[in-house]
């Protein structure tokens, strides 16, 4: 396929773990219409994983779980032609954070938790966190 202009899919979900699937075939079904990108399952998977992580992360820390059902991530996927990336925005008004003093997983323990945000930044070619009051914004980038 070859683009013109940037085709945005946008989706608010209920901050809820059952509805991430809706967000990964978002992901496969935009980079299924790319032509020409070498290992697409991979590709695939590790964007779907990374955007996992980051919604994981807003439901189980900025919402701390809660399910009010006012707890919403607002998401935005755009795949841009020039240069070809496909660019994720997650959106949520829970608790904020900062990502810089969030330690680094030790690689050579097991640990069960803290790999969402070194996967994140691993697995993108571009992360990155702001945070107001009462907007939490992240925009993961993979260029294709």
């Amino acid at each position: 396929m070859s683009l013109q202009h940037p085709e945005v899919v946008r989706l608010d979900l209920p901050a809820r773990y059952t509805y991430l699937h809706i967000l990964s075939d978002c992901i496969a079904d935009m980079l299924r219409q790319i032509d020409g990108i070498e290992d697409h399952e991979m590709l695939t998977y590790n964007m779907q994983l990374a955007a996992h992580e980051a919604c994981t992360n807003i439901v189980g820390h900025a919402y701390s779980g809660a399910q009010s059902g006012n707890e919403r991530i607002v998401i935005s996927l755009a795949l841009f032609p020039h240069p070809r990336r496909l660019q994720i925005e997650l959106r949520d008004t829970g608790k904020s954070f900062d990502p810089d003093v969030v330690p680094a997983p030790t690689l050579d323990q097991a640990q069960v938790h803290g790999y969402g945000l070194f996967l994140m930044r691993n697995l993108m070619d571009s992360v990155t966190y702001t945070a107001q009051p009462g907007d939490n914004y992240w925009c993961l980038v993979k260029h294709l």
